[in-house]
C-alpha cells in the first residue's frame, strides 16, 4: 500500500514538472456573462505568473446562439479590463479583432475560444491587479496560458465573388430578360444605326416628293 502511495506521489510531481516545462498554466473561470452587463468576473494576478509578451492565452468560451432571434440581443463579445480602479479596457491584445466600437472583442457563433497574446508593460500590470472580464452572451470556461506556442496565422480574407459579371460564353445569364432583348455585342448596335439613318433618309425623300 504505501509503494503504490509513493508511486502515485512520484506521478504527481512527474505531472506538475511536466507542466512547468511547458511553461502553461489554467485557471477555471466558469462564468455566464448573460446578456444585460451586469454580470462580471475577475482572474487573480497569480495567475498571470510566469507569462510573457510572447505568451499565447486560450479563453475557452460558450456561445449563446438563440440570442440570434432576439433584436437588439443579437452579437456576442468580450471585454477584458485590468483590475483596478475604474475596470480600464485592454484593447491592445494581439490575435483577437475589436468590435466597431473598440471597447470589447468579437466573438461569433460557433467560437469556442479565442486566442491572444498581451502587451509586456500591460500583462506586467495585470502580474499586480489581474484581469477582469464583462461580455454579452457568451459563457466562459477557462484561461490558460501556453510559452511553446504561437498564434496562429491570421486567414486570408476570400475574393469577393462579382455577382454583376457573368462567366465568359455565357450568353443566357446577360440578357436582360425584362427587356426581352439580346446582349449587346455591338453587332445590333450599328444595325440599329444604320436603320436609323435609313428610316431616316426615306422619311426626308417623301418629304421632297410631297413637295
Amino acid at each position: 500500500m504505501k509503494l503504490r502511495k509513493l508511486i502515485a506521489s512520484f506521478a504527481a510531481a512527474a505531472a506538475a514538472v511536466s507542466v512547468f516545462a511547458l511553461g502553461a498554466s489554467a485557471y477555471d473561470i466558469n462564468k455566464d456573462l448573460k446578456t444585460h452587463w451586469n454580470v462580471s468576473t475577475t482572474v487573480p494576478a497569480e495567475e498571470f505568473e510566469g507569462a510573457t509578451s510572447d505568451s499565447v492565452f486560450t479563453l475557452t468560451l460558450t456561445v449563446d446562439e438563440s440570442l440570434k432571434d432576439m433584436t437588439a440581443h443579437d452579437y456576442w463579445c468580450v471585454k477584458t479590463m485590468i483590475n483596478d480602479t475604474g475596470w480600464p479596457f485592454i484593447d491592445n491584445l494581439a490575435g483577437v479583432t475589436l468590435s466597431e466600437g473598440k471597447d470589447t472583442y468579437v466573438v461569433s457563433p460557433g467560437m469556442t475560444e479565442i486566442k491572444f497574446t498581451i502587451p509586456a508593460d500591460v500583462l506586467e500590470t495585470l502580474q499586480s491587479t489581474g484581469m477582469a472580464f464583462m461580455g454579452h452572451g457568451v459563457t466562459l470556461g477557462s484561461l490558460t496560458f501556453s510559452n511553446d506556442e504561437t498564434l496562429p496565422e491570421p486567414s486570408e480574407p476570400a475574393a469577393a465573388a462579382d455577382d454583376t459579371a457573368p462567366a465568359a460564353g455565357n450568353v443566357d445569364a446577360a440578357t436582360d430578360v425584362s427587356k426581352g432583348g439580346n446582349p449587346p455585342t455591338g453587332v445590333e448596335d450599328l444595325v440599329g444605326l444604320t436603320t436609323a439613318a435609313l428610316i431616316s433618309g426615306g422619311v426626308m425623300v417623301l418629304s421632297r416628293k410631297r413637295r
